[in-house]
Formats: structure tokens, sequence, C-alpha cells
């Protein structure tokens, strides 16, 4: 996949990996593939510098609590990478929501500091950008 795609591309590629969630119960492996999938195709989103309309990140935050493996601290990682890269803020008000004594010490850590260092710019994942330019 080329480091860049349009917009309407991504969407496409974003619906796509949708749809093949939808296909059964994924194994274990198939979720960390999907993760994976979805962390690279966030990037290429973010590099687009439009935000995703409010249902495809409703959407995709369902999708990423989906195939968020909660004992794993690489797809813990990518699913809080994904998160402030297309501003899903329900999938993190879901991950703060989990109670932090059926995690890990350093995945419930993780979901913490993430939530402090969003805070309120969780929905929009180019607000950094836009902050340090009105310095």
């Amino acid at each position: 996949m080329p480091d860049y795609l349009p917009s309407p591309q991504v969407e496409k590629e974003l619906a796509s990996l949708l749809r093949s969630f939808r296909n059964g119960v994924p194994t274990a492996a198939e979720k960390w593939m999907m993760m994976q999938a979805l962390s690279q195709l966030a990037d290429r989103q973010w590099q687009t510098y439009e935000i995703l309309p409010h249902a495809a990140r409703k959407r995709l935050s369902a999708f990423a609590i989906g195939v968020w493996d909660r004992c794993d601290l690489d797809s813990t990682a990518l699913m809080l990478a994904t998160i402030r890269t297309l501003g899903l803020a329900d999938a993190l008000a879901y991950a703060t929501s989990v109670d932090p004594a059926t995690l890990e010490t350093i995945i419930a850590a993780r979901i913490r500091h993430a939530h402090a260092s969003f805070g309120d710019t969780v929905g929009n994942p180019y607000a950094l950008i836009k902050q340090r330019q009105q310095r």
C-alpha cells in the first residue's frame, strides 16, 4: 500500500476492513492483523488532514474495540495510537471505562496516560497541530 492515499480511497479501504470483521468471529491472530491494518489506514487518513465524518468514527470506534486484545500491550498501543490518529472518542471512552483491576498494570497505565494527554481534543486529531501553529 502506498504511503499516501487520497481521502476517498482511505475511506473505501476502511469500509472494506469493517466488512471483513462482520464475516464470523475472528481469531486472536486475525484480530491482531485487523488492528495493524486499521493502524496503517489511520496513518494514511491522518495524512489527508480531513476529519472523518462522525458516523464513520463511531463505526471505527466499535471496530477498534472489537479487535482490541485487552491482555496485550502491543494491541493496546496500536488502539490508542489509532484513537488519536482518527479521533475515536467513543473508543477512548470505552477503554477508560474498563475496570483497571481487570487489566495488567502497564495497560491500565497506558490508557490513563492516553486519556490525560488526549483530553478534550481526542475528537480532533489535528488539534495539537493547530495549537502549535497558534503559538
